[in-house]
């Protein structure tokens, strides 16, 4: 017999009945609320608090005992922040376990498990008089659910007494947030949903939530392209979540910048820019800035400088919009006039990937003027500057092969050829003032490096002082693609002006640096000071691919070896000698550096020393260790040609022929055989010097 079809399909409910379901809900959640109070746990409560304002514990052994009385003390550690803290500690929770025989109430358990999720890493804070209440709390959680008996039917919701007690071991953990976001991923689900599978709805409102959501966080992190926006970058600024515990004593926050610095390449975006700005600061601050040793140090410096050079560029803008700015509101038309083929030039050397670091100065009036365009969105540091700069705006490239301060207006553009000491490269020193800049800052340059020549040109005409800069560059053997500096009719003009710049062939050779007081230490309290010449450190310049020479001294057997053993015998000779020359006259026996070959001393020459022998002295003591060795070959090995000279210090010959044409060219003669010779006067000094 064929019967039609069941029509099972739900029907709506009535109206009534689902009113009486809501009122049964209802019901059940005040029942559930009140279970467990009552007048005696209340009275039970109180005689807790007694303990801990008074702190007079008479009564307490008894009072553990009672199921109700470790229950009332539970709840009150969960509860109460102010009393339950007194009364939370390491002894305590000892002494409770220890009572509680053979285990806890199911309420009480669930309450001491509360206690550990919504604190967690912060549990050792909650204990002041000793360490360890985290460690000791999951040992005694894990021997309470071990004890507990297995259910003796299926559960319909999930439990999370039976859940710990299956899956504890790892869930109460120090490392529990971890390997639970872990298998999250793995298993491709949600956290909420994985909160809810194992029972733990409710008790993911505390620290231990927040630091699985901080996990979560940094997986998602790491799956973004760099410089995407997504809505966890707004949840890992939040202070409880970038600085809850990751591993090794870093933060959640400290995690989030190395995945965000390691992946991004030159430009981070504007997004991730601004979250690390927001999250950690400028770096471009003193290192002992507290702010500077909480979330930059533990990154290390090649992450710090990764970031300064993404800074870069916002220290431009930011200087690019002062400058504009400044000219539209004082009406300055010839500043406004020359701003485009400023702002064409800087950018230039952004595009062509020159400039490694910046730093901004700003007067106290442009301050204003860039925090009135910009408002809030001003984020990085920049140095003060005072007195008669207070409306200017000054920022200093570093552009590895040479270094440029420019100005707004009425300020010149400096060019130099090595960084022009520690005062504006060090985030030490945040104020400047107008002599600092033309002064002190060139003369320490000069101090650095004698000799090496630097660039100070205004920027009248146009494109002459562009011409200057170029043609500053060329003969000191840097070219330029002038293209990308200059506006197309104004590159138009400038060749037919004055046609391309001719890069010298003779490469400038950067001395090392002289070693100068502290960064700290202002240059015009440095003059004081005498200076000792840098024979141990040596710079050399930064070209895109640098050419390592290593020099060797000469042995008797002609020989040459390591450099090592060398070097510190040279350094320990010249500092002695720097400091004869200081003494101006008084003599000194040094120890030769091994390979000097031994010459007569010339006969003494009276109690004095000549005007002549000092000025030589000096310009020995001026010579880079480099330089010195090959004027030391050639007092020994008198008629060698430079490529000899080449073979045996293991340099290029072509870096001979430049110092022996360079620093070397009043110290030594060639021969008609075109072999290399010291004068007379320079034997005998060497002599003197290393005998």
């Amino acid at each position: 017999m064929r019967l039609p079809p069941i029509d099972n399909r739900p029907a709506s409910w009535p109206a009534p009945v689902i009113e009486g379901w809501f009122a049964l809900t209802e019901k059940a959640k005040r029942m559930k609320a009140k279970a467990g109070d009552s007048d005696a746990f209340e009275h039970t409560l109180s005689r807790w608090r007694d303990m801990a304002t008074t702190g007079r514990f008479e009564g307490l052994p008894a009072l553990l005992r009672r199921r109700m009385g470790a229950r009332a003390l539970t709840s009150l550690w969960l509860n109460d922040e102010r009393l339950g803290s007194r009364l939370l500690s390491v002894r305590m929770l000892d002494l409770l376990m220890d009572v509680q025989q053979p285990r806890l109430t199911r309420l009480t358990l669930i309450q001491l498990i509360q206690l550990y999720f919504r604190y967690f890493d912060r549990l050792d804070e909650r204990d002041k008089q000793s360490e360890g209440m985290l460690e000791r709390l999951q040992q005694h959680l894990h021997d309470q659910l071990d004890c507990m008996p297995e259910p003796k039917q299926p559960l319909f919701a999930k439990d999370v007494l039976s859940v710990l007690k299956r899956e504890g071991r790892w869930l109460l953990d120090l490392h529990g947030p971890m390997e639970l976001v872990r298998r999250v991923r793995e298993q491709g689900r949600e956290l909420g949903d994985a909160f809810s599978d194992y029972g733990l709805e409710g008790f993911d409102v505390g620290r231990y939530g927040d630091i699985c959501r901080a996990y979560f966080y940094l997986d998602t992190l790491r799956g973004l392209r760099p410089g995407e926006w997504d809505p966890v970058l707004d949840e890992l600024l939040k202070p409880s979540v970038s600085k809850a515990p990751y591993e090794d004593g870093k933060r959640i926050g400290h995690v989030a910048l190395e995945i965000m610095i390691d992946r991004a390449a030159d430009d981070p975006g504007e997004s991730w820019q601004s979250f690390i700005l927001n999250l950690a600061g400028d770096p471009r601050i003193a290192s002992s800035a507290s702010n500077y040793r909480e979330w930059w140090k533990p990154l290390g410096e090649a992450r710090i400088s990764k970031v300064r050079g993404w800074l870069s560029k916002e220290d431009l803008r930011l200087f690019l919009q002062a400058v504009e700015q400044y000219g539209i509101e004082t009406r300055n038309d010839d500043l406004q006039r020359m701003f485009p083929a400023r702002k064409q030039f800087l950018e230039g050397l952004f595009k062509l990937k020159l400039i490694r670091n910046t730093r901004l100065l700003l007067g106290t009036k442009a301050q204003l003027t860039v925090r009135k365009i910009l408002g809030s969105e001003v984020k990085t540091s920049f140095a003060r500057m005072d007195g008669n700069m207070a409306d200017k705006a000054v920022i200093y490239l570093d552009c590895g092969d040479f270094h440029i301060v420019e100005g707004s207006h009425s300020f010149r553009i400096w060019v130099y050829l090595a960084p022009p000491g520690a005062m504006l490269s060090s985030y030490e020193i945040s104020t400047f003032n107008h002599a600092d800049l033309i002064t002190a800052v060139p003369e320490q340059y000069k101090k650095l490096y004698p000799g090496l020549p630097v660039g100070a040109y205004t920027h009248n005409p146009p494109l002459t002082w562009q011409n200057k800069v170029f043609q500053f560059l060329a003969d000191n053997d840097i070219g330029l693609d002038i293209e990308q500096l200059l506006g197309r009719q104004d590159y138009r003009n400038y060749l037919a002006r004055f046609g391309m710049p001719v890069v010298s062939a003779r490469k400038v050779k950067v001395p090392p640096a002289a070693p100068m007081p502290s960064a700290s230490t202002r240059p015009e309290r440095m003059v004081q000071q005498e200076l000792e010449p840098a024979w141990g450190a040596h710079t050399p310049r930064q070209r895109a691919q640098p050419v390592q020479t290593a020099t060797r001294d000469i042995p008797q057997s002609g020989t040459p070896v390591s450099t090592a053993s060398a070097v510190p015998s040279v350094a320990r000779s010249i500092r002695e000698q720097n400091r004869v020359i200081a003494e101006s006259g008084s003599s000194s026996h040094v120890r030769s550096p091994p390979g000097a070959h031994s010459r007569p001393s010339p006969a003494p020459g009276g109690a004095g020393r000549s005007e002549s022998d000092v000025s030589l002295k000096r310009e020995i003591a001026r010579l880079s260790l480099p330089t010195l060795k090959v004027l030391r070959y050639f007092a020994s090995n008198p008629g060698d040609k430079a490529r000899y000279a080449a073979n045996v210090l293991d340099i290029d010959t072509r870096e001979v022929n430049q110092l022996l044409h360079g620093p070397l060219k009043n110290l030594c003669k060639q021969d008609a055989a075109f072999g290399w010779t010291v004068t007379p006067e320079v034997d005998a000094m060497l002599n003197q010097l290393f005998p």
